[in-house]
């Protein structure tokens, strides 16, 4: 019996165990309860993937041979989607997502509950995942611990600069979204909570979402027993970069379904935003009584177009030539969003810098590259790499922060401690720059503090071995005055630089000066 079983599994690849069970008992005329104890019993070849189950007990087998095969994985994907209802939508949202998501997403787009009875928990599905290694977690510089798949994409890795290019768009969207349900008041002004904002996740019921706010418009309010007014709920999820199927769908509308059950939750407005919908997603959507947007219904078509082309031009970071018009567009699209401004400018800054790297330094320029220390597993992400054949290699942290803010210290201190040593490690184990001079450099359209001012002046003194400097708002402007570019130097000042804040602040300590020695010369 084993050697047919190994045939029926070299002819029809893995499977689960109830598949494998229905083909034994049709193409041998045996019962079904026949062929379900001899597949039970197995051979030795045969495998069972560990940590995740099915409906029936089923379990996904496959031939010791076909393990890691794109047999296997796409074996594997197709019995997931098709027949876990617990393991299914945390699949396809990744799927949808490229493959890489930030870990503390995971919880918001698999369809699971954070803890429910008679529900898997999203720790839970997410531990599993992670043991029977269809997912990993491993360490993006830049966003933080992110969670991948390991062998379902086809091609290459996934994509850190779509990432990356999704997060920025998407954050700048959630802003915009919540300054629409604030004005219309659709929810408690200071009430909308949004991903990555704060420590808490924005949460209705069991279950964490993009944006969530307590709404008391008339159709959403109920009334308790004492007379009052108990709030309905908003409840947002998003997705840019790319259409939303059916299948890509799923998690929200497990979300909704599972969240119905609940006795004790009020009344909820559904919104899923992306940039488009099949068909049939989109016709699934308004069947379960979900708003299906995009930005170009919620704000128009300059916003859509805005947000498309800043996704486009982040994603295509490593080209980096970048016309400064396009930065123009962009704050002018999307800088009527309340708070859109300062994640364009972090988001934007390092091509400034590139751009001016390339002029003064040296054509051969990358961004964000990440290093990586094989012995400790450790890596660093440099924001602008510069190489000047044979002579020197610039590693720059960018920060483009408000003209008024003042950066972090400790943002400063990691960088001194913890960056500049990896990188520097790397370099000296570099065939081609281990004999170059190695430039460490900290750019930001902000400014420094005196503590973190003196870090600097201190690891400066006390090292020969390579060198470290530092330029704040001003020293950025002035490097840029040397490159003599015209419209770069327009793009820097406008959005970069000359900010209504910053000429408040300044007024504001002119006039302290000004005091200052009327009062000395008293």
């Amino acid at each position: 019996m084993s050697n047919l079983l190994k045939e029926l599994m070299n002819n029809h690849g893995p499977c689960l165990s109830t598949d494998l069970t229905k083909i034994l008992a049709k193409e041998h005329s045996l019962s079904e309860e026949t062929a379900r104890k001899r597949v039970s019993r197995g051979f030795a070849e045969l495998k069972r993937l560990p940590y995740l189950t099915f409906p029936r007990k089923a379990r996904f087998i496959y031939l010791q041979n076909d393990y890691n095969s794109p047999q296997y994985w796409e074996a594997l994907k197709k019995s997931i989607l098709d027949n876990s209802p617990a393991y299914g939508p945390a699949l396809a949202s990744l799927i949808q997502r490229g493959g890489l998501i930030p870990k503390e997403h995971f919880h918001i787009v698999c369809g699971a509950p954070l803890r429910q009875k008679k529900h898997l928990s999203s720790e839970i599905i997410l531990s599993r995942l992670i043991r029977a290694e269809v997912v990993k977690e491993l360490a993006v510089p830049g966003i933080g611990p992110c969670i991948a798949l390991t062998g379902m994409l086809t091609g290459s890795e996934p994509d850190v600069n779509q990432l990356r290019a999704r997060l920025v768009t998407e954050a700048i969207l959630l802003k915009a979204i919540r300054m629409w349900v604030r004005n219309l008041g659709i929810a408690s002004f200071n009430k909308v909570a949004l991903r990555d904002e704060g420590n808490m996740m924005p949460k209705v019921g069991t279950f964490v979402w993009d944006l969530t706010g307590p709404s008391y418009l008339a159709p959403m309010v109920d009334w308790n027993k004492q007379g009052k007014p108990v709030p309905g709920f908003i409840a947002c999820d998003i997705l840019l970069g790319s259409e939303v199927d059916e299948i890509g769908l799923r998690p929200f509308l497990q979300k909704i379904s599972t969240l119905k059950s609940l006795k004790r939750i009020g009344r909820c407005l559904y919104i899923f935003v992306a940039d488009s919908y099949t068909s049939l997603a989109f016709r699934k959507a308004k069947e379960k009584g979900i708003i299906p947007a995009t930005p170009e219904t919620l704000f128009g078509s300059e916003v859509a177009q805005g947000l498309a082309r800043l996704t486009e031009v982040l994603t295509q970071a490593a080209k980096l030539s970048i016309n400064p018009d396009v930065f123009d567009e962009l704050f002018q699209r999307l800088g009527k969003i309340e708070g859109a401004t300062g994640n364009l400018r972090g988001a934007l800054f390092e091509f400034i810098v590139a751009e001016l790297v390339r002029q003064t330094i040296s054509s051969q320029v990358m961004l964000n590259q990440i290093i990586k220390d094989y012995e400790t597993g450790a890596q660093a992400e440099v924001d602008v790499l510069a190489v000047k054949k044979n002579r020197t290699v610039h590693f720059i942290e960018c920060k483009g922060y408000h003209p008024s803010s003042v950066v972090a210290d400790d943002e400063v201190e990691r960088w001194l401690s913890n960056r500049i040593p990896l990188i520097r490690k790397y370099a000296l184990q570099h065939p081609e720059w281990k004999h170059l001079e190695l430039h460490f450099e900290f750019w930001t359209t902000g400014n420094l503090s005196n503590i973190a001012v003196k870090m600097i002046d201190k690891a400066k003194a006390t090292t020969r071995k390579y060198e470290i400097e530092y330029r704040n708002a001003m020293a950025v402007q002035a490097y840029a005055l040397e490159v003599k570019d015209p419209s770069l130097l327009k793009t820097l000042n406008n959005h970069f630089l000359e900010h209504p804040m910053l000429t408040i602040e300044t007024a504001v300590e002119k006039q302290k000066a000004r005091a200052k020695r009327s009062h000395n010369e008293k």
